[in-house]
C-alpha cells in the first residue's frame, strides 16, 4: 500500500519495483588484458540487484587471454560473446544483437559500486512513459556540442532502433563514440533524456586503452603506461580479495 502510495505521488514506480523486463548489458572490449573483463562481468554479477538482466560482450580486438577468459565465461552461461564486424563500432554491433526490453552501454575497463545501479537507473527511466535514455552526456572532443556518454547509458530498444541511433564513431568527420547518437535523438521531441550521473554508482578507470594506439616515442607515452599498471596492480589486488 505504501509503495503504490509513493507510486501515486512521485510518478512511476518506487525503486522496490522499478522492473520492467529484461535489460541487455552491452559490453564492447579491445582491452589487451583480461582482468579488467573480469573484474567488469564479476561486479555486474555481484553488484546487480535487478532480477532479469544478460550479458553480451563484443570482441573488438581482445588478446588470446582475454578471448579464452570470455569463452570460458560462453561455456558457463554468464554471457554471450560475438565478433566485432567494426572495431570502431562495436557499440552499434552490441545494439543490434541486445534483445531486451532495454539495453545498458558499458566499457570494459569500469566496475559497478553499488546493487541498485539498474534499478535506479530504470526508476528514473519509469518516471516519464516519454523518457527514453537515461545517462550522462559529455562535450564531444572534435566539433562543438555534446555527445551521449556510452557508459551506464540505459536506452530503451525499440526507441533506438526507430530513431535509428548510431552509437560508433565517425572519426573523419569528428564524431567520437555516443555523439551521432545525441544528434540523431535530438531531431525529434516525442522521446525524452533524463540525466543520472555515472559516477554515483559505476567507477571507469579510463586510459586503459590508449597505451594501444599511441606511438612507442609518443609524449607522456611512459606515464600512461606507468599508470595502466598500477591500475592493472589494484584490479589484480581486488579479483583476489574479492573487494568490489
Amino acid at each position: 500500500m505504501f509503495d503504490a502510495l509513493k507510486e501515486k505521488i512521485l510518478g512511476g514506480p518506487s525503486l522496490e519495483n522499478a522492473v520492467d523486463g529484461r535489460v541487455t548489458i552491452l559490453i564492447p572490449s579491445l582491452f589487451d588484458s583480461r582482468l579488467i573483463l573480469e573484474l567488469c562481468i564479476r561486479s555486474i554479477q555481484k553488484n546487480t540487484d535487478y532480477p532479469d538482466y544478460n550479458i553480451i560482450v563484443c570482441d573488438a580486438g581482445v588478446d588470446e587471454e582475454a578471448r579464452t577468459f570470455l569463452e570460458s565465461e560462453v561455456e558457463k552461461g554468464a554471457i554471450r560473446l560475438i565478433k566485432a564486424t567494426d572495431w570502431e563500432r562495436p557499440k552499434d554491433d552490441l545494439a543490434a544483437a541486445a534483445d531486451g526490453k532495454y539495453y545498458v552501454i558499458l566499457h570494459d575497463d569500469v566496475y559497478i559500486k553499488d546493487k541498485s545501479w539498474l534499478r535506479r537507473r530504470m526508476h528514473l527511466m519509469l518516471s516519464d512513459p516519454q523518457n527514453a535514455v537515461v545517462g550522462s552526456t559529455v562535450p564531444n572532443y572534435k566539433t562543438n556540442g555534446e555527445r551521449f556518454f556510452p557508459m551506464g547509458l540505459l536506452v530503451k530498444t525499440a526507441v533506438a532502433r526507430e530513431l535509428k541511433l548510431k552509437w560508433g564513431k565517425q572519426v573523419q568527420e569528428g564524431f567520437d563514440t555516443g555523439a551521432i547518437a545525441w544528434r540523431l535523438f535530438n531531431t525529434q521531441s516525442t522521446y525524452k533524456f533524463a540525466f543520472y550521473k555515472t559516477s554515483r554508482d559505476i567507477h571507469h578507470f579510463g586510459e586503459m586503452t590508449w597505451p594501444k594506439y599511441k606511438k612507442a616515442d609518443s609524449p607522456g607515452i611512459q606515464q600512461l603506461l606507468d599508470r595502466r599498471d598500477q591500475k592493472l596492480n589494484q584490479i589484480r589486488e581486488m579479483l583476489a580479495t574479492g573487494r568490489y
